[in-house]
């Protein structure tokens, strides 16, 4: 079994992402929890591989206006459920955006 080291909770939150990874395309998918430092994806049944690197992609609404937030990321984990996502180099505008989201659902 494999140690994470994670900085803050995870939450259960369910929201719709699309991780884009080229061999495999484009995913619309669920989360099932978060964290600033990443979060858990339902797939479908679609099985990435450890270390895929690919983008994930959402949208927040706030005072009536939608924003897209992309950031890489990369699997850390998975099983037929979906895989556990690690995210690299998040800006802040995205870091914002995930923090309100985990404030959100306290």
């Amino acid at each position: 079994m494999a140690v994470e080291h994670r900085w803050s909770e995870r939450k259960p939150i369910q929201m719709e992402v699309a991780l884009h990874y080229p061999p495999v395309g484009t995913l619309r998918c669920t989360t099932r929890d978060v964290s600033l430092e990443g979060m858990f994806v339902a797939t479908d049944g679609v099985e990435l591989p450890p270390q895929a690197e690919l983008e994930i992609s959402f949208v927040t609404e706030d005072a009536g206006h939608r924003h897209e937030h992309r950031m890489p990321a990369y699997v850390v984990h998975g099983n037929g459920d979906g895989v556990g996502l690690m995210l690299r180099h998040v800006d802040y505008h995205d870091f914002y955006a995930l923090r309100h989201l985990l404030s959100s659902a306290a």
